[in-house]
């Protein structure tokens, strides 16, 4: 069984991946082929053919597991994947995620609308979509980790926004929404208390310990280049 992921990329990304996937692919069929010959299917018939065809079956299960043959997109993703869930410390056997977690919406408290893939003037670069099928117990694996690796982070940052709120700008969206007149949004923006630049870095150091799924995809299919 799968599970499937949808994430933003780069869409020079996900060339690079579509021109993987298509190499990848060939490779396999090489190696396919070859592998028919040496167990000379064209000459065999009956139970021998069975045979022979089990053992082609499982030898190209066994390279798939191991990456050495990756003729999927979702293959040469999972290729990535299983290092990169070892390089943040992801891969190891989590306790679930708690339900009221599991059934939260978006990305983690305090992390914006991602920390990757902006040009200079704020516009997210992330304008592609991937969608990514990974074994069951790679993908809840890979959930946990990124749920209890970042929890120390995502409890700080709950702690950070009850300190200091969304300051300026928070107070005239929330204006916006309730339907305050324009001079009062302005008002309650101009006193509304702005957090110090210290506590500002902090933040950030915060964001930056935070790990999401779409990070560790992000990364991976960014390994087929």
């Amino acid at each position: 069984m799968s599970r499937s992921f949808v994430v933003a990329v780069n869409p020079a990304d996900l060339l690079a991946l579509e021109s993987a996937v298509k190499a990848g692919r060939e490779a396999e069929d090489a190696w396919l082929k070859a592998a028919r010959e040496r167990e000379g299917l064209r000459s065999l018939r009956g139970r021998a053919l069975r045979e022979a065809r089990q053992r082609v079956r499982v030898e190209r299960a066994r390279l798939r597991e191991t990456g050495k043959l990756a003729g999927t997109r979702d293959l040469v993703v999972l290729r990535g994947v299983r290092p990169e869930m070892r390089r943040h410390g992801l891969d190891s056997n989590w306790n679930p995620v708690p339900a009221h977690a599991a059934s939260a919406p978006g990305r983690p408290v305090g992390t914006g609308n991602g920390r990757e893939g902006f040009d200079q003037e704020g516009r997210t670069l992330l304008t592609g979509r991937a969608t990514v099928k990974l074994p069951d117990d790679v993908a809840e694996r890979l959930v946990r980790g990124c749920y209890w690796v970042s929890a120390p982070a995502v409890e700080a940052l709950c702690a950070w926004a009850d300190r200091w709120g969304d300051g300026p700008m928070g107070k005239l969206k929330d204006a916006a929404r309730n339907g305050a007149p324009a001079e009062l949004a302005m008002m309650a923006a101009a006193f509304a208390e702005r957090a110090p630049a210290e506590a500002l870095r902090e933040r950030e150091k915060l964001r930056e310990q935070i790990v999401t799924t779409g990070d560790v995809l992000r990364a991976a299919i960014r390994r087929a280049r």
